[in-house]
């Protein structure tokens, strides 16, 4: 083979590796499914300033940070503080998003005045997230026990996996009443009847994180673009 297009080939060979592994330099981020719409618009803006964006992988708590524990492959995990600091997970930076809120999102002509209006004969149906594996379904568990309504309310309940599954169950009317985040009922808004905000004093605090798994200049430059201005109007606008 001529020598010239031997050095040729080789070259061409190695910048196609470099730029492989350069493609996989792309940081994974990992989130809870309640924040879907929020992290892919964060992503979105990001893409437009740097050309690229992270993976992005989304479920319930319990199996993102199981995920990101087991596969080794994911460089950041947005979501519950409650649910980082039980995951084992070594996190090198965490840093807080906000604060999230729960919320009652109902069908129409549901009403949500208070807790008591869960025992009406109106209220047949609640929907919430999986307690063990979902920070919402914590929230709203901690809420009724508040309340006093848990054994009261035990056969009202429909328990299902995600903050996303109880809005598609409020959406079908499946259920009366459901219990999401307030980041997740902004999304669907203008498909449900309604919902309100529960008293933040009535369930424990929960502040959202994004931690750190993986350190590299990509992932550091991501996570410098969720402090920054732009960032923070986003994260604001989803409900946090």
């Amino acid at each position: 083979m001529n020598r010239k297009i031997y050095v040729l080939i080789t070259v061409l060979a190695l910048t196609l590796c470099f730029s492989q592994a350069y493609a996989a330099k792309r940081p994974v981020l990992a989130a809870g499914a309640g924040y879907k719409k929020m992290v892919n618009d964060l992503c979105s803006n990001y893409q437009k300033l740097k050309g690229t964006s992270p993976e992005l992988i989304y479920g319930n708590m319990a199996r993102v940070t199981s995920q990101a524990k087991v596969s080794g492959r994911v460089d950041i995990v947005i979501g519950a503080k409650w649910f980082l600091d039980r995951s084992g997970i070594k996190f090198s930076k965490l840093f807080t998003l906000g604060s999230g809120k729960l919320v009652a999102a109902m069908i129409p002509g549901k009403k949500f005045e208070n807790s008591s209006s869960l025992e009406s004969a109106d209220i047949q149906r609640i929907a919430l997230p999986d307690p063990d594996r979902a920070i919402y379904g914590r929230a709203a568990m901690a809420y009724l026990k508040n309340k006093g309504l848990d054994k009261k309310l035990k056969d009202k309940l429909v328990i299902v996996a995600t903050v996303p599954q109880v809005a598609s169950y409020v959406i079908s009317k499946e259920v009366d009443l459901g219990f999401i985040n307030l980041t997740h009922a902004l999304n669907v808004k203008n498909k449900i009847g309604g919902y309100e905000i529960i008293d933040t004093a009535d369930y424990p605090a929960i502040e959202i994180e994004a931690g750190v798994i993986n350190e590299s200049p990509e992932v550091d430059d991501f996570m410098e673009f969720l402090k920054s201005d732009q960032a923070r109007e986003i994260i604001t606008k989803h409900g946090l």
